[in-house]
């Protein structure tokens, strides 16, 4: 795994930023499988049929499975989250290859994450806790770009969609923030910047991370930490939608690289 920071798309410099970017309707569409696979997890669990899940946009698999059990009138339903993760977490690898055949990467999402990750004009190695990221020589304090995901779904579905569409390549996924880790989503954030931290020797407080998203509430999660949020209408919200939850950036989708690339580190630093 490697992925590469960058100058700013005009050929100035940012500071560091960590680009955190959401999964299902931002950088891929995984073929609508998620009811299915919570049926069969309920059934697995219950012994009995899900008559409805929660709603999912936007939300952690903590917060919709808590909701789903508590519907489905499961005795201690937020007692039984933790074995319910367990088993989505079990059946991921087996759901790669229906991801594969049902899902795709969204026009334009490879692209920008391969323009995020441009190789800079004179390079200089730093370790990451998942491979090898490149720092910019920009001066004392070299620009680092990293790239990892915020995202509901638990970990191993999230790696297995990533792997079916064939964009892990770019994003350290060692450092991203899933949906097993808190209900909240905005505490996703704190997370992440933790493990990067860690990871990196570096801060990444305020608008030095850029959550990437397709709801109001990926929107809001940011707003939340002091974080930029860049919104994409390729899900549930149309742009209307996205600037009145108070996105610093809007974007019809990710098929203008450029405009991805400005949107995402224009005032980063």
């Amino acid at each position: 795994m490697r992925w590469r920071p960058r100058t700013g798309w005009y050929g100035h410099a940012v500071g560091d930023v960590l680009v955190l970017w959401d999964l299902d309707r931002t950088l891929l569409n995984a073929g609508g499988v998620a009811e299915t696979v919570y049926g069969a997890v309920f059934r697995a669990l219950f012994g009995r049929e899900l008559a409805a899940t929660a709603p999912m946009a936007g939300r952690t698999e903590r917060a919709i499975i808590t909701e789903t059990l508590t519907m489905a009138g499961v005795p201690d339903a937020t007692g039984q989250v933790d074995a319910f993760i367990a088993e989505l977490t079990a059946r991921a690898p087996g759901l790669r290859e229906v991801f594969a055949a049902r899902g795709r990467a969204l026009p334009g999402a490879a692209a920008a994450l391969t323009a995020l990750a441009a190789p800079a004009a004179t390079p200089a190695v730093v370790a990451g806790s998942g491979g090898v990221g490149v720092l910019t020589a920009a001066g004392d304090s070299p620009t680092l770009v990293v790239q990892s995901v915020l995202t509901g779904n638990v970990r191993a579905i999230a790696e297995a969609k990533l792997d079916a569409v064939g964009l892990s390549g770019y994003l350290d996924l060692t450092v991203g923030a899933y949906g097993e880790h808190h209900e909240v989503r905005a505490e996703l954030v704190h997370l992440a910047r933790r493990q990067a931290a860690a990871a990196y020797g570096r801060e990444f407080a305020g608008a030095a991370t850029v959550l990437v998203g397709d709801t109001p509430l990926d929107v809001a999660a940011a707003l939340a930490t002091g974080a930029r949020a860049v919104a994409v209408a390729t899900g549930p919200a149309c742009m209307a939608e996205l600037t009145a939850a108070g996105a610093d950036a809007v974007l019809p989708d990710l098929t203008d690289t450029g405009a991805v690339v400005a949107a995402v580190l224009g005032s980063a630093g």
